[in-house]
């Protein structure tokens, strides 16, 4: 298996790249980093959920649980209000939450791992040889002062006595200097963080079976070149400095791969897929087989898929960096040797993570659960942010705007009128919706700049129909039906001679009316017919006089019966047009 690491000092990343795959990040970024550590004050202590609130100067208190409290009793007779302590980040903060810390410090270094609030000398279990075992705790019982506990990594496994030596110096160093930081700065401050990316790197990834390491700065190279030679491992490790025209992230493939480890949908290999989706309370991680269909039967093919499948979730871990609950639903088995086959390649692939991931039992519904330790912030937490819209949730609610009892009394006396389904007259109505808000203004959800809109494209769209000017005749103080009929009988008797010319191919088309209208048309209704009474008056009083012009006259009365009654059906219709816009 080739492994290689890339180092961008210049952007604070770096990736672990295994058989040509990124597997795991390395990222500095944020105000607050894990295993930094701060000289706090505490702020609050809350005996009903046994925690405390520290201020470690940042906008968020660190949460610290009683159990990660230094010292014997309750936490009131541990902490006291306003006490400086010293304490290490464990976790980073996450959304609206702070850090947590404790007050049990811990330094890491490449073979040792420095406890100074504890004694005692513990060994990696990893170390099976009981002889060697027994050699590393000789070895740190000599070198360790009084009062401070080591904890003896796997990589100090075959290393000599100096090697050891020396790691457990720079330790004592770094505790030292936290030590006299805490006695002469203010509290709240920051004492110590590994500032150093490369070194991290360093003594997190690299082994005897790393084959290449790649910088982006000559002074890394120099000093890369230095930290192998001083741990006796620059023989079989080449060291670059990479001088393309693009970016180190940008063409080693990390800035793809992070894109990539945001999306939800993972592909495999074969055709399958995983879908990756994480929540306040835990990761969910379902497989599907998808367009697999390579195999002779459905079990070979289940089996295939889950054994995929098995792999990309160790590497998905590590790359994203998921801490806490994970669930993951395989493709239901039926036979036992095959579930024992998918459990055992998991656990398999599981051993690289330093994280130690537990895994459960497979349960009868094909459901695998497992814990991960947090370390530090996931990589969706660190390079994307909650969408300002749908805040995160992936879904935006549409508008709820209910129709009037007007306005869906209408619709549906106009499509009994026409015979079809009201759903579909709904459906050819443009501006439903908008009369919908018309008839109802307390349902209305749109702005005033909306509605004032609304209003002046109703406005120009009449005028332009009916040959008036914009200038004149405006309808935008037209709130209510009544004035907007009435508006409509006063511009019909200020432009009579524009009424023939429209009223010429005129057809009369009977629709559905609201009452209001009735009432308007009754009362249109009965002016004609006194406006009728009197033309005949007249025309019997001319008739007498001169029988000659009888017939002209008769003729004169039926032209004046037919204008009112078709100016009144102009009104009617032009009022029902209004009244359904």
């Amino acid at each position: 298996m080739s492994k290689a690491i890339v180092v961008a000092e210049r952007d604070n990343i770096a990736a672990v790249i295994e058989d040509g795959k990124i597997c795991e990040f390395y990222v500095h970024r944020g105000d607050v980093l894990l295993n930094d550590v701060y000289l706090a004050t505490v702020d609050n202590i809350l005996p009903s959920i046994d925690a405390a609130f520290v201020n470690v100067g940042s906008d968020k208190m660190g949460f610290l649980h009683a159990d990660d409290a230094i010292g014997k009793g309750t936490l009131k007779e541990k902490l006291s209000p306003k006490q400086k302590i010293i304490v290490q980040v464990v976790k980073e903060p996450v959304g609206h939450k702070g850090p947590r810390v404790s007050t049990l410090l811990s330094l890491p270094g490449r073979f040792l791992v420095l406890m100074p609030q504890e004694t005692g000398i513990n060994v990696s279990r990893k170390i099976v040889s009981q002889k060697e075992r027994a050699r590393l705790k000789s070895i740190i019982s000599l070198l360790k002062p009084v009062g401070v506990g080591v904890i003896v990594r796997t990589e100090a496994e075959g290393q000599s006595d100096s090697d050891i030596q020396e790691d457990m110096e720079i330790l004592l160093e770094k505790w030292n200097t936290i030590v006299t930081a805490a006695e002469t700065r203010p509290a709240p401050s920051l004492l110590y963080r590994d500032q150093d990316l490369l070194y991290r790197v360093m003594r997190e990834a690299c082994s005897e079976d790393v084959d290449e390491i790649i910088l982006d700065t000559s002074y890394g190279m120099h000093r890369t070149q230095q930290i192998l030679q001083n741990w006796n491992m620059n023989k079989n490790i080449d060291v670059n400095v990479y001088k393309g025209s693009e970016t180190l992230p940008v063409a080693s493939g990390i800035v793809k791969e992070i894109k990539e480890a945001l999306q939800t949908k993972v592909n495999l290999p074969s055709g399958g897929y995983l879908f990756i989706q994480t929540t306040e309370a835990l990761t969910v991680i379902d497989v599907n087989s998808g367009k697999f269909v390579s195999s002779n039967t459905q079990d070979e093919t289940i089996v295939k898929t889950n054994l995929e499948a098995v792999h990309e979730i160790a590497r998905q871990l590590r790359l994203r960096n998921i801490g806490g609950m994970v669930i993951v639903d395989f493709i239901d088995m039926a036979n036992r040797r095959d579930k024992l086959a998918v459990m055992e390649e998991l656990e398999i692939a599981l051993e690289k993570d330093k994280a130690k991931p537990q895994v459960g039992q497979l349960s009868d519904l094909g459901l695998v659960e497992l814990t991960r330790h947090r370390q530090g912030q996931s990589l969706a937490e660190i390079f994307s942010k909650k969408c300002p819209h749908c805040q995160g949730t992936g879904y935006i609610a549409d508008d709820l705007t209910f129709s009037s009892p007007v306005a869906e009394g209408e619709i549906k006396a106009k499509a009994a009128k026409l015979k079809i389904p009201v759903q579909q007259l709904k459906n050819k109505t443009p501006n439903y919706k908008q009369n919908k808000v018309f008839n109802n203004p307390n349902n209305n959800p749109l702005n005033d700049n909306e509605q004032n809109n609304q209003k002046q494209n109703f406005n120009n769209k009449f005028n332009k129909k009916h040959g008036f000017k914009n200038n004149n005749n405006k309808l935008e103080d037209i709130e209510t039906k009544e004035q907007l009929l009435d508006e409509i009988s006063n511009i019909l008797e200020e432009k009579p001679s524009e009424t023939p010319q429209q009223t010429e191919n005129v057809t009369v088309i009977e629709a559905p009316v609201s009452e209001e209208t009735q009432v308007k048309e009754k009362k249109t209704k009965k002016t004609s017919a006194r406006k009728n009474s009197k033309k005949q008056n007249e025309s019997v009083t001319a008739e007498s006089q001169n029988d000659s012009d009888k017939s002209v006259k008769k003729e004169t009365k039926k032209k004046t019966e037919r204008k009112p009654s078709k100016t009144k059906k102009i009104q009617s219709k032009k009022s029902e047009e209004i009244v359904n816009v």
